[in-house]
């Protein structure tokens, strides 16, 4: 993959009133042996973008979960919002993303409870084949660079011996008070005196605190019992 730097150049490109920064220009581009393991989703896809002024906007978008930072993708350059607090919500193939400080967190449900995923990953070394069949990893740090400000730039590709591990982390505002838990016990903890009919309600609903979809069930049912 040919890379020309923008170093020394200092270009803002402004798409629709959103200001983005251009780091990377790329040609005779192929496909890469591991694609973008550090994405949410495994392509970017046309996506909304609503302003806190109340204008709307489409893009192409993808979550870095790694970095955590949405990245813009455009006639093969890759950008990241110059002010994301600016932005109320980008919506990616139908799933909610807002502004939580220099990360965006994912929108499972909205009311009196408001359930999010802050969606998070690391970089892990795949570990090289040994005797008998067996692994050995490296304790070494693996950089791959990221898209930042300014006139840095990088190639998003990951190299073949790193993978990406997720590692989200899941979060209850109530009252405007944010509650992060990551277990069942964790999240019972939150709701003191509803605990016996919550785990009543993830035991017969068979609730997988890991699992996207159960986590809206029981977002819902959260709503419903605390009206």
């Amino acid at each position: 993959m040919k890379i020309i730097s923008l170093k020394g150049i200092c270009v803002r490109l402004i798409l629709s009133g959103i200001i983005f920064y251009p780091f990377i220009f790329l040609s005779g581009q192929t496909e890469p042996s591991n694609p973008l393991p550090q994405f949410l989703f495994p392509a970017f896809s046309k996506s909304t973008v609503k302003m806190k002024a109340g204008n709307e906007y489409t893009a192409d978008f993808n979550y870095n979960i790694v970095d955590e930072e949405m990245v813009f993708s455009r006639n093969n350059q890759y950008m990241v919002p110059e002010k994301p607090g600016d932005i109320d919500t980008i919506i990616i193939e139908n799933r909610k993303f807002v502004p939580v400080e220099k990360a965006f967190y994912e929108v499972l449900v909205k009311g009196k409870v408001t359930l999010y995923i802050q969606q998070k990953g690391k970089y892990t070394s795949v570990g090289t084949p040994t005797a008998y069949g067996l692994t050995s990893q490296t304790n070494a740090s693996i950089n791959v660079n990221t898209v930042r400000a300014g006139t840095q730039f990088r190639t998003l590709e990951v190299p073949d011996n790193v993978t990406v591990s997720k590692q989200p982390v899941n979060w209850i505002k109530i009252n405007d008070v944010m509650n992060k838990f990551t277990s069942e016990r964790q999240f019972l903890k939150i709701f003191p005196g509803k605990e016996n009919e919550l785990k009543e309600f993830i035991k017969n609903s068979k609730i997988d605190i890991d699992s996207r979809e159960d986590l809206i069930k029981l977002g819902n049912y959260c709503n419903e019992i605390l009206k």
